[in-house]
């Protein structure tokens, strides 16, 4: 009767989880040719000097999110169970990474758009003038330490969500038939049981451990508390800058708590919740590899400008 949980089972490590391992690889390599070119000609990026910063934040966050995939991958693929020591690296490779990305994202948006306390600074139509370049405090700072308080409120909810592991129910997945259900039971569990060594049926092998929980519902967010404070003392301090992008890096921590909560927790089902895990970081590898395209078009490349100017 497990045969539709185990059909799920496959979909999630057999054919999502490799299609990110494989893409999520192939994206940091191309990200990382492209930041440190040979041949311009073949760039799949065109990255001016004044980007390179922001680009390389998002290529050490697609390193980390690599490494948490291959951490997941090993419990997977090689030891088939939940590793207390691995799933903290994914968990803490993770977390990073997104808050990573998102200091990444902020940067370039803030380039090409926001230029805040710069020339062209996008509150400059609602505020005349620039006290930040006169060495006075923003007259946005009460909104920015509303926003830093938002963020550090944000992460006290984590902290009641529940601990309990998650058992897959393989009840919920049956199958409506009956002699596809009796050939899984009686002709392919026993051939799997004797020919794949540790191999157990779906509903007993599939587990969220506790000590994930743990990590992701209480020492992240924890964490997260803790750089959203240090960037509302930036902001006290004067240190606009530094206090907005330690504020946007604390939030993309506590993003990527907020995703597992609503993927376990939220759908009450740990397969669910697994498929919907990796169909996101699929959406991500894939809207990544797509913004980067459209944000660095290589046809911007002075060399091939000129060509199509003449």
């Amino acid at each position: 009767m497990d045969f539709g949980a185990a059909l799920m089972g496959f979909l999630i490590a057999g054919v999502v989880k490799v299609a990110v391992m494989v893409l999520g690889a192939r994206l940091v390599v191309k990200l990382y040719r492209a930041t440190y070119p040979e041949h311009p000609s073949r760039l799949w990026l065109y990255l001016p000097k004044d980007s390179l910063p922001e680009v390389r934040l998002m290529w050490w966050s697609l390193v980390l999110f690599f490494v948490s995939e291959f951490t997941c991958g090993i419990e997977i693929y090689i030891i088939t169970q939940a590793h207390p020591i691995l799933t903290t690296a994914h968990g803490i490779a993770s977390s990073v990474g997104m808050g990573l990305f998102a200091l990444g994202m902020y940067l370039y948006v803030d380039r090409h758009l926001l230029r805040y306390a710069q020339a062209g600074c996008l509150l400059n139509r609602v505020c005349p003038s620039c006290p930040v370049r006169d060495g006075r405090d923003c007259r946005f700072l009460q909104v920015l330490l509303f926003g830093g308080t938002l963020v550090a409120l944000a992460a006290l909810p984590p902290w009641f969500a529940s601990l309990d592991p998650m058992p897959v129910d393989p009840r919920k997945f049956v199958l409506p038939f009956e002699s596809w259900n009796a050939w899984y039971d009686r002709a392919a569990v026993p051939w799997m049981q004797t020919n794949l060594p540790g191999f157990e049926k779906s509903g007993v092998a599939f587990v969220l451990p506790s000590f994930m929980m743990v990590l992701e519902f209480r020492i992240l967010p924890a964490a997260a508390l803790v750089v959203a404070l240090a960037g509302i003392v930036c902001l006290l301090r004067r240190r606009e800058h530094l206090g907005v992008r330690v504020l946007v890096f604390a939030a993309g921590v506590l993003a990527y708590t907020y995703f597992e909560i609503v993927l376990y927790r939220g759908t009450g089902d740990a397969l669910i919740g697994s498929l919907g895990h990796e169909l996101g970081e699929l959406w991500f590898v894939l809207a990544t590899a797509e913004f980067l395209q459209r944000a660095f078009d290589p046809s911007r490349t002075p060399q091939r400008q000129a060509v199509a100017a003449t």
